[in-house]
């Protein structure tokens, strides 16, 4: 489709008793996109799911479980007593979890006493007795440890320096004469002192023998309840994960209802429906309330806010999983305006153009085309979230493949289709080729220039579809200036096309005549003139409403403007043809270093390898740069020609929406 799908806007009075069965259908069913909502506090429910659903999170990341899945299905949300068999099943799982997690408490702890133990006994003295030593001075703390060598050197054979761990911490001991030197030294190194821990200082010999055997078997404790840990996985995951996506879409409805008008007996919820759901979601209204419930549709036309601007109507696009797949480069530069046209078709069509022009190779191609096919089928885990995008690469990878044969290209070998392409051209031209089209001027660059022609004939078209785009959708929100008297209006069209005529014509050789002066002349006049005309039309006075001033240095800019575009969005096609250029000395480079390094011993491995590599480079470094470029391309020539203002995406209410 090229327009959004036409919305109605709903009022729906629900009863209290229905309210709950209302709100679950609608996040089941994904129809709505509430709106009129008021700013609440949380409700005490809400909160007392959220604190339920933290506890299953705890318990299902100590049982090892999987993230808890952002999308329910299917969701509902909690019913009479499934509060109580949550908590229950809290209660059976928790006195397990606590006991798992003391053990490893346990265990951090006696390694942590361990390892301070061992710091200490490095020391080889007996710490008990060293506090009662009258003729020794000595410090423990810690320094940085690169600042240690100083320190050593600055105090020379006055004091010991004993380095107790890798991290800075050192016990220095002098004589008690000494200690003013030894206290002055490690100041200038920024010593920070300490003391020894009284546990470490009291702790016999063979307590720590105890400590040892302790930590061991708290280990095989620890070993043998992963078994546990499994067993209770495979006996509660499924419930988890099912009460959690009761809790979520419970939390969901209940901060919903908590933002609706309402009355004692009654809820007022309002919002945008599609029209394709309109007969199915009124008639399962009805039927899940037995008819207790108030319905009132109204046109987009008919609502006030909407007619008068203030308030957007949601647009919602309909595609088929390809045209889809490429939705996100048109929603991350912003929605269209409700009942203008829907780019989206035209930016997977010129995507997989450019991208295949600039990224021309059989077997490159071939790849996208595999990588694509694994997203679809969405075996490994970490790609399934990619799996949308999965026509782009398969569609991208066959246009490549395609171009590619065009360019004599495979894996960057120039040489591997010439046979097929000279048995080709010999039939279907009456006389061989290497190659249909020559992208690198070994023969002159007159092919170079017609492909770079062909190029700017590309951007031409693009541009020339924006430039209509705009001109339909201004006229469609009664803007008449922008329809008409604006660099994307029909004015600003009319120069766009007759100055790419009368280009074509000065390079095959016809200079510009007075005629085309004037005609070039004549629009930018009128683009100078595009307010006080514009007001004209539409009988909106005065003619000048910012004053003289402000209208020339307007018009000025408007002109300017017009003819700098004009120039920049026809040449930065140029850029097409030189990333594909580039692409071609890329393979060629490639396959150069390969024959270079192929006369070394192993040379053939070595060959290979080098392919390998360097295919496997362009791939990822070349075909995420041209993917840029396309964007680009797209959000600056295109998109910029008709995204004057930007509309509203449809976001009904759903249960698979963000939990916090």
């Amino acid at each position: 489709m090229i327009f959004s799908v036409g919305m109605k806007k709903i009022d729906l009075l629900i009863l209290k008793t229905d309210i709950d069965a209302v709100l679950e259908y609608l996040g089941r069913s994904r129809s709505i996109q509430i709106s009129d909502r008021i700013e609440e506090g949380r409700p005490e429910i809400r909160k007392r799911f959220e604190d339920l659903f933290g506890k299953l999170e705890a318990a299902a990341r100590f049982l090892g479980m999987p993230e808890l899945p952002d999308d329910p299905e299917p969701a509902r949300i909690p019913r009479d007593g499934d509060i109580a068999e949550i908590e229950e099943l809290l209660s059976r799982v928790g006195d397990k979890v606590q006991q798992g997690k003391g053990l490893e408490e346990y265990q951090l702890q006696l390694q942590g006493t361990l390892e301070e133990v061992g710091v200490f006994r490095r020391l080889g003295l007996p710490l008990r007795e060293l506090e009662a030593v009258t003729y020794l001075t000595y410090r423990i703390g810690k320094l940085k440890p690169e600042l240690l060598p100083e320190l050593r050197k600055a105090l020379g054979v006055r004091a010991l320096i004993i380095e107790l761990d890798d991290k800075g911490l050192i016990f220095a001991a002098s004589s008690k004469k000494g200690r003013f030197a030894l206290d002055t030294e490690l100041k200038a190194v920024g010593f920070k002192e300490s003391s020894f821990p009284k546990e470490v200082v009291d702790l016999p010999p063979e307590v720590v023998a105890g400590i040892e055997k302790e930590l061991e078997k708290t280990r095989a404790e620890i070993r043998g309840w992963e078994e546990k840990k499994a067993l209770l996985r495979r006996l509660y995951e499924k419930k988890i994960g099912e009460y959690a996506a009761v809790l979520q879409a419970g939390m969901l409805v209940e901060e919903l209802k908590n933002s609706l008008q309402s009355t004692e007996s009654a809820f007022k919820l309002s919002g945008w429906l599609p029209v394709d759901r309109q007969e199915e979601t009124l008639r399962d209204l009805e039927s899940l309330t037995g008819g207790r419930i108030a319905i009132r549709v109204y046109d987009a036309g008919e609502v006030e806010a909407s007619v008068g601007g203030r308030k957007k109507i949601p647009v919602k696009l309909r595609h088929g999983s390809f045209v889809r797949a490429f939705s996100d480069i048109v929603f991350s530069y912003g929605a269209p305006l409700y009942g203008t046209l829907d780019p989206t078709p035209l930016v997977s069509v010129f995507f997989v153009l450019l991208f295949a022009v600039m990224f021309g190779d059989v077997g490159q191609g071939f790849v996208g085309v595999l990588a694509g096919l694994a997203l679809k089928r969405g075996n490994l885990a970490p790609l399934r979230k990619w799996k949308k995008y999965a026509p782009i690469f398969i569609t991208v990878g066959a246009a490549c493949m395609c171009t590619g044969f065009l360019y004599g290209s495979f894996f960057a070998d120039e040489n591997a289709l010439v046979p097929l392409t000279r048995f080709l051209t010999k039939t279907l031209l009456g006389r061989p080729m290497d190659r249909f089209i020559h992208l690198l001027p070994s023969g002159g660059i007159s092919k170079l220039v017609a492909f770079f022609g062909f190029t700017l004939g590309v951007g031409f078209l693009i541009n020339s579809i924006g430039i209509f785009i705009n001109i339909y959708n201004r006229f469609k929100v009664r803007d008449w200036r922008g329809a008409v008297f604006a660099k994307t209006g029909i004015v600003g069209a009319f120069l766009f096309w007759y100055a790419a005529w009368v280009a074509v014509r000065a390079a095959l050789g016809h200079m510009p005549g007075t005629v085309d002066y004037v005609f070039l002349i004549a629009p930018l006049v009128l683009l100078f003139w595009g307010e006080p005309l514009s007001n004209l039309v539409s009988r909106r006075r005065p003619l000048l409403a910012e004053g003289v001033f402000p209208f020339l240095m307007e018009g000025l800019v408007e002109v300017m403007e017009s003819v700098s575009s004009l120039v920049s969005n026809s040449v930065s096609f140029l850029r097409v043809g030189a990333f594909a250029l580039s692409h071609a000395v890329l393979s060629l480079i490639v396959f150069q270093m390969a024959e270079l390094i192929s006369s070394l011993p192993g040379g053939g491995l070595l060959r290979l390898l080098v392919i390998i590599v360097g295919n496997a480079l362009i791939i990822v470094l070349e075909g995420l740069i041209v993917s840029i470029q396309v964007i680009r391309l797209q959000y600056y020539e295109f998109f910029s020609k008709f995204f004057t203002e930007t509309g509203t995406e449809f976001k009904p209410f759903e249960f698979s929406a963000p939990r916090h």
